[in-house]
């Protein structure tokens, strides 16, 4: 997807993107979306947020490749989102402790924090980390390799002034919003249970497509995160809306923006 390469986002109620084969946006369904082998090639996975449907394939991710490769996948996330991994997840409960047994022996995984509004670079891409409205912190993704980039925004509340920012304000951290060819934009829920949407932070079909709009024509707007049981009236809405660029991404749908 970014760079001239691929990603895809897989299953209907967990999140997870996998860009170019070697990068990871959330990690939802990361354990179950390929063979071994292949999810050997990650190496590095940017948690957006703890929540169990973003997280939930991440230590079955890290047993599977243990020992395929000569060093431990990266994690990367906010200091918040690392902490609940430790506490709520790597707690010998849950699942065993693989960020202390990686203390002592070869490592499972490594953790690297990651701060909303300063830029890193991981391998070949360039990543702006900001900060959206969820009811815990959660983080968005800018991605921009070679002439290609994208943004993962979800979960997400309404975000005044987003596609300003991805579309110019991305410029000020050096990227090249010239290059944006993508946005995955959360569409959790159909418009009838926008009471629900609003007390859990998530956008409805007409709050995505009011968002979708924003972005100019050569910027695909790919809605995500839709719930299961209400992907077809998701789907119809924003079909209906006749926006060439927006449309609901398939799960398990691979993507190639060219670059």
């Amino acid at each position: 997807m970014v760079g001239g390469g691929t990603a895809g986002a897989t299953g209907f109620a967990l999140s997870t993107f996998v860009i170019d084969d070697v990068l990871a946006v959330d990690a939802g369904a990361l354990g179950w979306f390929a063979a071994p082998d292949r999810q050997a090639l990650i190496r590095d996975v940017l948690i957006t947020h703890a929540h169990i449907d973003h997280v939930a394939g991440l230590p079955i991710f890290l047993d599977n490749i243990y020992g395929l490769t000569a060093e431990p996948p990266t994690v990367h996330g906010t200091e918040d989102v690392l902490d609940s991994l430790r506490v709520h997840v790597f707690n010998n409960h849950l699942m065993p402790d693989f960020v202390r047994m990686s203390l002592t022996m070869r490592p499972f995984l490594r953790m690297q924090p990651l701060y909303p509004g300063e830029a890193v670079h991981i391998g070949p891409y360039r990543i702006v980390p900001f900060a959206v409205d969820h009811v815990v912190a959660t983080t968005a993704y800018y991605i921009e390799s070679g002439e290609a980039a994208m943004a993962v925004v979800t979960d997400t509340a309404p975000v005044a002034g987003l596609a300003d920012f991805l579309t110019t304000g991305v410029a000020r951290f050096g990227a090249d919003p010239r290059r944006l060819r993508a946005v995955f934009l959360e569409a959790s829920f159909p418009d009838d249970l926008a009471d629900l949407a609003g007390i859990s932070k998530h956008l409805t079909a007409s709050q995505f497509l009011a968002i979708a709009g924003e972005f100019p024509p050569t910027v695909a707007v790919y809605a995500v995160h839709i719930k299961p049981r209400f992907f077809d009236t998701v789907r119809k809405v924003i079909e209906t809306a006749g926006l060439a660029h927006v449309r609901a991404a398939e799960p398990g749908e691979v993507i190639d923006l060219g670059g």
